[in-house]
Order: structure tokens, then sequence, then C-alpha cells
């Protein structure tokens, strides 16, 4: 087969999609159950040499109710990675993970873009009376000094102002889209090459950002993702070959992974709606076969590959990864993809194992009985989400956050109401917890389902207090937690929708 890399990727896709529809055989066992977590042969050393960030802060007393320190790493799939630490009795805070390469992490709001890989040290210092200024000293402190010089100097990142040719009624629509980009891109690496000139910069560090410009123009992907589900023409637009260059160097900026993510989405449309007669199982299958004949062996395929299996972590179906993960390891052994994953399988794997110690972190981060309080302290939002629990001992409750405004939060209230009235009779209780100053329009079909459906309008106070918990699972509305008859939290995440039938199945479990 010729090589079909500079294709557009609509053109790749619908090439080369299966031109029959039979059900496609069953490469793997699917029951193969996990039995070991052996990372790569390749030398361990180049990769899990741990990283470590520490830092101070000064003036606590400005903001004396923060009391935690967030790093977010960001990786393939909707979730990033977070790690707290508490802000110690001397103002001190400190992290330390594997990134496995030169990659890119913030602690938000102090320093949303940091660098640093395997071996490096950095140690900032924080005051709260003049955040604009913090300060890093350590191992990697250059490469971070440097690459602020790059954004405030040479890359401002202006890729704005394409909003309206986004949504212009253009028959060339794509085209008008590629030519700004195309254009912006070409001034942007111009840009580049000055601040190589004129800052010398570690090669490593030119590479990022190299990679920052490239992966904020593939970033249309999803742009034009959009486009193609409405029926327009986007081929012979993106030359795979040169994106997957980005992924070839082992350096990593966070907004690769978002690219990744919605190519994945993209063929994931495109294989799904012409297969939607297979099974759950046997569309999986299909699909990887998909991915391994029409992308080269290389980064690339690994890379949708992983984001399928983080999107099981994402959504606690830790079985269903150690079911596939015989495949995985046969078709993934870079040691950034493959460790990372296994670290958030296992993170994900011990919650869900003891779901006593994720409720206490939740909803008793006082008590210290099964873990130590790394969680945020018990507050109004803390508070309102224990007085739910506590006052509904003996039902499942299936708790619903989101907002009048939240276009996915609207149209999933229908499919709440159904479930209601499927479920009228069973001790369920649904809690509707509403974000903002208005309560959804629909509020008075509350009152037809008796004492089963609550809404609650938050407080900002409580807001902030259970902002913590919409990140165990992702960063949006509508999110959802699941909690059996014994009060304990069993499932959570944007997966919960009540629109979906493995919802409904959930819930009916807990109920007989």
């Amino acid at each position: 087969m010729k090589s079909l890399f500079p294709l557009g990727l609509t053109a790749l896709a619908c090439i080369l999609v299966f031109s029959c529809k039979n059900n496609p055989e069953l490469p793997y066992e699917l029951t193969d159950i996990i039995s070991d977590l052996s990372v790569t042969s390749a030398p361990e050393a180049d990769y899990t040499k741990p990283a470590i960030i520490t830092g101070h802060i000064s003036n606590r007393q400005v903001y004396p109710d923060t009391r935690e320190v967030r790093l977010t790493i960001p990786t393939l799939g909707s979730v990033p990675i977070t790690i707290d630490s508490p802000i110690w009795g001397d103002n001190s805070f400190s992290f330390q993970f594997t990134p496995y390469a030169l990659r890119q992490v913030s602690i938000n709001p102090y320093m949303p873009e940091i660098i640093i890989g395997p071996g490096d040290s950095l140690h900032f210092e924080i005051d709260f009376a003049d955040l604009m200024n913090v300060s890093c000293t350590g191992k990697g402190a250059d490469n971070n000094a440097k690459l602020t010089v790059f954004h405030n100097r040479y890359y401002l990142r202006n890729w704005s102002g394409l909003s309206s040719i986004r949504y212009a009624q253009d028959e060339d629509l794509a085209g008008r889209l590629m030519q700004e980009y195309n254009k912006r891109r070409s001034d942007y690496l111009d840009k580049l090459d000055s601040f190589i000139k004129n800052e010398n910069p570690s090669d490593e560090l030119a590479e990022f950002c190299r990679k920052e410009i490239e992966t904020d123009y593939y970033s249309f992907v999803n742009y034009l993702y959009e486009i193609e589900q409405s029926g327009g023409d986007v081929s012979n637009l993106i030359n795979l070959k040169e994106f997957e260059k980005l992924l070839e160097n082992p350096c990593l900026n966070g907004n690769l992974y978002g690219v990744v993510n919605g190519l994945n989405d993209w063929l994931n449309y495109i294989y799904y709606k012409d297969h939607q007669d297979l099974s759950k199982e046997e569309r999986f299958v299909g699909y990887m076969d998909y991915l391994k004949k029409n992308t080269r062996k290389g980064m690339l395929r690994q890379a949708l590959i992983t984001d399928n299996f983080n999107r099981f972590i994402d959504r606690n179906e830790t079985e269903r990864f150690e079911q596939l993960y015989s495949f995985f390891t046969q078709n993934v052994d870079n040691p950034i993809l493959k460790l990372s994953t296994r670290d958030r399988y296992l993170s994900r794997k011990s919650f869900k194992d003891d779901p006593r110690a994720l409720t206490n972190a939740v909803l008793y981060p006082d008590r210290r009985s099964d873990m130590p309080r790394t969680s945020a302290p018990v507050n109004d939002g803390v508070r309102f989400l224990r007085d739910r629990v506590e006052q509904n001992q003996g039902k499942v409750i299936y708790i619903n956050i989101g907002a009048h405004w939240c276009r996915g939060c609207v149209e999933e209230r229908p499919y709440m109401w159904k479930m209601a009235r499927t479920l009228k009779d069973e001790p369920l209780k649904i809690v509707n917890i509403i974000i903002g100053a208005q309560l959804y329009p629909d509020r008075d079909s509350v009152s037809t389902f008796g004492s089963m459906v609550e809404d609650y309008l938050l407080t900002e106070e409580q807001f902030y207090g259970i902002d913590h918990i919409l990140k165990l699972g992702n960063n949006g509305i509508p999110y959802y937690i699941l909690i059996n008859k014994e009060g304990l939290i069993v499932d959570y995440g944007g997966h919960l929708r009540p629109s979906f039938q493995s919802t409904l199945d959930k819930i009916r479990a807990l109920l007989f």
C-alpha cells in the first residue's frame, strides 16, 4: 500500500475505513487478566529519575484560607494528573514525581507553565503580596527563565481572531482557517529563530519551544472535527507525517495531548458511525485494528491507542483496562506513555478497591483513620454533601452537579426525569446541585417526584468548598457522584450521565 500520510486526515480515514461492515475477528482474548505491570526493556535510568519541586510562601496572611498547592501534569485523556501538597507550618510545600521526559506542568495560579525533566530539582519563592514575581532556582531553572523570555518577547501565542472565521458562513471555511494558521505559524517560527540566535537556549528548550508553536498550529484539528461532523469537507488539510514528528522527540508540550485527544475523537467518530451494529467489545477491537492498519508503527499510533486506554481509566473502568491490558502492552512500549498510564491506573484502582478511603478523603477529610489528611479541609461545601449523605442513609444517592447555563446539563435533564419515573418506587435520592445564580427553568418538575428529587442552588462558599471534588474525575460539568446505601462513593465523573444506559444499570445494581 502506498504511503497515505500526506493525504488529508479525513481522506485518510474515509479511504481506509473497512469496506465491509461484518464483525471483525477478535485478535486477542478479551478476558485476559492483567498479570504483570512490566514497563519497558529500555534502560529505566533514562526515564524514571524523579523530579523534585519545592517552594516557600511569604506573606501568607494575604490569603490565609489557602492551605494547599496543586501540581497539574497534562496527560492523554480529559483528566490531567494532579498532586496536592499541603502548605506546611513553615510555609513550605513540595512535590516529587517522575516526569519521564522534559515536559510541561503547572502550579496554578502561581506558575502556569513550568518545564521540568528527569532529575531536575526546582525551588520557587512565592510572595502572596506580589504574585507577579515568582523566583526559581535549582537544576532546570535556566530553562524556565528562558522560557519566560520566549513567551514575553518572542511568542505571545496570539492565535485569537479565528473564531469569526470558524463560524462564518463560507463554503471554503476550512481553507480560510488553514490560510490564516499557516501565516501565523510562519511568523512565529521566524521569531523562534531570533530567540535561538539572541538567547542561546539549550537544545532541549529550543525543541520544546518549536513544539509549542507547532502544537498550537495543529490544535485546529478540533475545529475541523466539528466541521466534519457538520458535513463539511476538510480533506487534504492535515499532513499526518509532519504531525507525527511532534511525537518523535520525548520533549512534551502539554497542549500536544489535547491535539491527540481531538484526533482520536475524530477517528472514533468516523469509524463508529459506520460500525454501530457491532457490540461494544467488537467496536473497540475493530477500532484498534483500524488504527494499526492506518497509521505507521510509531508514537502517533501508540499515543492514539494509549488515549483510548486512558479513557477506560477516566471512566473508572479498571476491570476493562485489566482485561485488555495484554493488547496495550503488545502495542505500546514507549515509557512516557506506558508508565504514566500505569500510574493513572494504579491510582484509580486503589480508590475503587477501597471506597471508604475515597469517601473519607472527599467527605470526611478531618478523619485520619484511613489516610492522612491531604484533601481540602472541612468547609460549607463539604458539610453540605455530608448532610445529603447522612440524611439519606439506606438509600442510593445520585448527585448531579450542573448549571442552568451549561448546555450539556440542560440536555441531560429530561433523561434524569425519565430515570426518576423508572425508579420512583425504589430507595433512590437524586440530588441536583446547581452552580450559579439561577435554577433550571424546569425546576417545578421536581415536585412531581415528592422527596425523591431535590434541587439545591449553591452559595459561592459552598461551591468553592466542593471545587476540589470536581477535579477527581474531570474539570467540568455536568459532573456526577454515585453513593451506595452504606454512604460510600463508588463512582464519579462525567461518564455517569442519566442519558447513558450504563448509568441506569449501575444504579439498579446498587438498589437490588
